[in-house]
């Protein structure tokens, strides 16, 4: 089966260890563009975090999509005319704060301006993500926001021990109520309970007309896991953990090697 559309996680896939584009990896991507495969790049990051990577990859056309926000928002890479949406509402936020000072971690929110916290203290994992999605942080508590404000996702940040206990010790019926995934040793996500990468690709393929069958995923981590469960062929990455290879097609080098760069030599270029 041709493969027609290429979802590739970032951060731990696309980017190498030092958070890089490898020149191998750029042109590789490079040609199956050019052969007419769609190309869409899938993160936890906000568009911002996304775009700086996209003209060196040419997916800046009003044909490309990026699925950011880990499916939240399906935007288009030219316009960021915004495809697909499924946000979270101040209720949301407000349960998700609540809970975030029960359990003594930092509470972050995205939406698609800002990054808003209220914490006193900023630690490294906070700022990191900061930098990482290249999002303005506001600091405002609930009761300066408007009660419409909706948001993209809702994360708890902290250090890896912090983020185990507060995953442990959480309500476990925000589970239902949620999409939650631990993107992140230091990230606990919380989305809309109809989110996922592998949502977001699903009705991205479906409105341009692409069969599941004729989509390849790459990626490492749990937050690609349902990209795995959707596509037909599902690539892991070397470094990826075991939970995702355990259901892939098949395995390719870590992202210190280009592994992406030789997964699609293999499965897509022509």
């Amino acid at each position: 089966m041709t493969i027609k559309l290429v979802a590739i996680d970032m951060d731990g896939t696309l980017l190498n260890p030092d958070q890089k584009l490898t020149p191998e990896v750029a042109e590789t991507i490079r040609q199956v563009r050019a052969q007419g495969t769609r190309v869409v790049l899938c993160s936890g990051r906000p568009l911002p975090g996304v775009m700086s990577f996209l003209p060196e990859l040419n997916l800046i056309s009003k044909d490309d999509y990026a699925i950011p926000y880990n499916g939240a928002l399906v935007q288009n890479t030219a316009t960021g005319e915004v495809l697909i949406r499924h946000t979270l509402s101040f209720a949301d936020y407000l349960r998700l704060h609540y809970e975030g000072i029960r359990l003594n971690v930092t509470v972050a929110a995205e939406d698609e301006e800002a990054m808003y916290t209220d914490a006193p203290e900023l630690g490294h994992d906070i700022m990191y993500e900061a930098v990482a999605t290249s999002m303005p942080l506001r600091f405002c508590n609930p009761a300066q926001m408007e009660r419409n404000h909706e948001f993209s996702k809702v994360f708890f940040t902290g250090d890896k021990a912090a983020l185990d206990a507060a995953e442990t010790n959480m309500d476990p019926a925000l589970r239902n109520q949620f999409y939650v995934v631990r993107s992140e040793d230091y990230l606990l996500e919380f989305m809309n309970r109809f989110v996922s990468k592998g949502a977001a690709l699903r009705e991205l393929a479906g409105k341009l007309g692409i069969d599941a069958s004729e989509v390849l995923a790459l990626g490492d981590s749990h937050n690609d896991i349902s990209m795995f469960e959707f596509a037909g062929t599902g690539i892991a990455m070397g470094n990826a953990i075991s939970e995702v290879k355990q259901i892939a097609s098949g395995v390719t080098g870590t992202n210190a090697e280009d592994g992406v760069a030789q997964a699609l030599k293999k499965y897509v270029l022509k």
